[in-house]
C-alpha cells in the first residue's frame, strides 16, 4: 500500500511538471493583446429602500437580461477572498446569490461590449454612449425588496486576487467589502472586449426578511462532511436538516454552528428554521461534497500554515474550518482517502 501511495505521489509530481512546461511555452510564444492600465471606479453606497419615483426611467440596456458566466472559477475564487477578508476582520461571511451575480455579470458583460467604466448603465450607439439608468435600478431589476446595495467596480486587472488587493487598498472599497450592512454578495467578471479587456464587480446587498445561511464561509467545495455555519439575524432558537431529512431538536439560537452534511459525494443541502416567538423562516445553503483523491492530500500539505486572510488560503483546504490550515486538516483529508 506505501509503494502505490508513493508511485501515485510521484507520477502527480511529474504531471505537475508537465503542465507548468506546457504553461511556460505558451507564455512564450502568445502575444497578449495591449489593454489600457488596470483602474477601480468611485465605490457606490445606496443605504436605503429602491428610490420613489422611477416608474418612468428607460430601462433600455438597464439589466433584465442573464449574461452568460465567463469564468465562473475567477468570480467564485473573489467570493472567498472577501470572505477571507471578512473573517480576518472579525466580521460574518457574505452569501453568494444568483440575483447579484446576475446583476454583476449583465454590468460588466455592457462594459465590455459598450467599452465604457462607470456604474451607471449606458447604450453606445454610432460611437456615442447615452446614459440608460442608474447603478442602483439596473440591480433593482434583479434584486427585489432590497434594504442597502453598494457596489464595486474595476477594469483591467487580471486575476482575482489582483483586482482583490487593489478593491482592499482602496479605503472605499475596502469599506464595501468589510460593510456589516450587507449579508448578500454577487461578483460578475468578463474579457474579451473593450479597453481594458477585463471587467469585474461586485455587487453586496440586503433583503428585508432575508436571514441567508452560509457553509463554510462560502466555499463551492469541501472534501469533509464536517462543515461550519453562519447563520444571520437574532433569534430564540434554531433546528436544522439535511437535503429532505428528518429535523433536529430544536436549541438555542447561534449564529454559528458546526455541523455534517451526508456523507455522500455530490451536492449537500443544508436547511435551518429559525424561530422567536410567533415568527418562523426558513434558509438553506448547498456544497459540492468531493470524492478524496492522493493529489488533494498534496494540495493541503502545499498550503501548510496558511491563514485566513491571506493569499494562499483556500477555504476548502480548512477542512476543519478553524481558519488555518495545519496537520489537523491532512489528518482529516487524509482519513477521508483512506475510508476511515
Amino acid at each position: 500500500m506505501n509503494a502505490r501511495r508513493t508511485a501515485l505521489l510521484v507520477l502527480v509530481t511529474l504531471s505537475l511538471m508537465v503542465v507548468a512546461i506546457v504553461h511556460l511555452a505558451q507564455a512564450q510564444t502568445e502575444t497578449p493583446p495591449v489593454f489600457a492600465p488596470p483602474s477601480l471606479g468611485v465605490p457606490a453606497q445606496v443605504a436605503s429602500g429602491p428610490r420613489a419615483g422611477q416608474s418612468g426611467i428607460d430601462y433600455s440596456g438597464c439589466g433584465g437580461v442573464t449574461a452568460p458566466g465567463v469564468n465562473p472559477a475567477h468570480e467564485q475564487q473573489v467570493v472567498e477572498l472577501v470572505n477571507a477578508a471578512r473573517a480576518s476582520n472579525g466580521l460574518p461571511p457574505l452569501k453568494a446569490v444568483t440575483n447579484l451575480v446576475q446583476a454583476g455579470r449583465y454590468h460588466v458583460t455592457d462594459l465590455g461590449q459598450d467599452n465604457y467604466f462607470d456604474h451607471d448603465s449606458y447604450d453606445r450607439s454610432g460611437g456615442s454612449l447615452t446614459y440608460v439608468c442608474a447603478w442602483s435600478v439596473r440591480i433593482s431589476s434583479y434584486y427585489a425588496g432590497w434594504q442597502a446595495l453598494a457596489e464595486n467596480v474595476a477594469a483591467g486587472y487580471q486575476t482575482p486576487q489582483a483586482v482583490m488587493d487593489a478593491w482592499m487598498n482602496s479605503p472605499g472599497h475596502r469599506g464595501n467589502i468589510l460593510s456589516s450592512q450587507a449579508w448578500e454578495l454577487g461578483v460578475g467578471y468578463y474579457e474579451g472586449s473593450g479597453s481594458y479587456g477585463r471587467y469585474w464587480v461586485q455587487d453586496f446587498g440586503r433583503r428585508s426578511g432575508i436571514y441567508p445561511l452560509v457553509i463554510n464561509q462560502e466555499a463551492k467545495t469541501t472534501f469533509s462532511p464536517h462543515v461550519t455555519l453562519y447563520i444571520y439575524g437574532s433569534w430564540a432558537e434554531v433546528r436544522l436538516r439535511n437535503e429532505s431529512g428528518a429535523w433536529s431538536q430544536w436549541i438555542p439560537f447561534q449564529n454559528t454552528l458546526d455541523w455534517q452534511v451526508e456523507a455522500q459525494n455530490g451536492l449537500r443541502t443544508v436547511w435551518a428554521e429559525m424561530r422567536t416567538g410567533g415568527q418562523t423562516v426558513s434558509s438553506s445553503d448547498s456544497i459540492d461534497l468531493l470524492p478524496t483523491t492522493l493529489a488533494d492530500i498534496v494540495a493541503v500539505a502545499q498550503h501548510w500554515h496558511c491563514v485566513a486572510g491571506a493569499a494562499c488560503y483556500i477555504a476548502q483546504h480548512d477542512h476543519d474550518n478553524d481558519g488555518d490550515i495545519d496537520i489537523v486538516d491532512v489528518m482529516l483529508i487524509a482519513a477521508r482517502w483512506n475510508g476511515t
